[in-house]
């Protein structure tokens, strides 16, 4: 499995995978300035889409490509936090600011 194009879920528009993405800009000096909370969700969810891909899935579903399974059910958009990353840093979607400042380098939430 090193390369998933559609199995776990992997092209659903995952809010807290696009948070991450904005915690490692921030992190890495792309987001030159602090941010809030809000702000990683907010813009996020203005760049994700959940509803478009749902759209498309239930048309496969309703033309027998697709099972209802295959998608994800009564979600909020965040996947259960994790600390399955290399670094061993649990990522909870929810806490962008949380995740920032548990590591030991990169820029941290006031930096």
């Amino acid at each position: 499995d090193f390369n998933v194009f559609f199995k776990y879920q992997a092209t659903y528009p995952w809010y807290s995978d696009g948070v991450w993405f904005l915690t490692q800009m921030r992190r890495w000096g792309q987001i030159p300035d602090p941010m809030p909370a809000d702000w990683y969700h907010e813009t996020v969810k203005r760049v994700y889409r959940p509803d478009v891909y749902l759209q498309a899935a239930e048309i496969l579903i309703r033309e027998g490509y697709l099972a209802a399974d295959e998608v994800p059910a009564d979600t909020d958009g965040y996947k259960a936090p994790t600390s399955d990353f290399i670094d061993g840093v649990s990522y909870d979607g929810h806490d962008p600011i949380g995740y920032l400042n548990a590591h030991t380098i990169g820029l941290k939430d006031q930096q």
